[in-house]
């Protein structure tokens, strides 16, 4: 029988992928209350101005982006190496990606069927959630 451990890489790359996250999220924070600090050429299909003022840019009266602020805020403290030391923690970073990664699912559809617009910027966090997520399952997968 093949003991499985936890890939050495997982770690390192999910906390680099939860910082790069915070770090966008902080910028579209940002940019939801300064819509001079975004970084976005308006057209046709991508524009952020238009997705970050929508009617979905707020979820339960809470901004989107600082949503996914303290979502990479979370998943960075749970994604420290000492936090892998606790095994326990698996299934808190694995049930926070699951919701980041519904939620991603949503704010998805969201530019796609009720704004018809692409904001670069989210796509690049929901890229992140994504990533995480395989990260944090594929290290799920291979512990004991």
């Amino acid at each position: 029988m093949t003991s499985h451990t936890r890939p050495r890489w997982a770690p390192v790359v999910s906390l680099v992928l939860s910082v790069a996250g915070l770090a966008v999220s902080a910028y579209l924070t940002v940019a939801h209350f300064s819509a001079d600090a975004l970084l976005c050429a308006e057209g046709e299909i991508l524009d952020c101005g238009t997705v970050t003022t929508s009617e979905q840019s707020v979820f339960l009266g809470i901004p989107v982006a600082i949503l996914g602020l303290a979502f990479f805020a979370f998943l960075t403290l749970v994604c420290l190496p000492v936090a892998w030391r606790d095994r326990r923690l698996r299934w808190v970073r694995l049930g926070a990606v699951g919701v980041g990664v519904l939620f991603v699912v949503y704010l998805v559809a969201a530019e796609f069927v009720l704004i018809g617009k692409i904001c670069p910027w989210c796509t690049v966090v929901h890229v992140i959630t994504l990533a995480l997520a395989g990260v944090l399952v594929t290290a799920a997968m291979r512990e004991e």
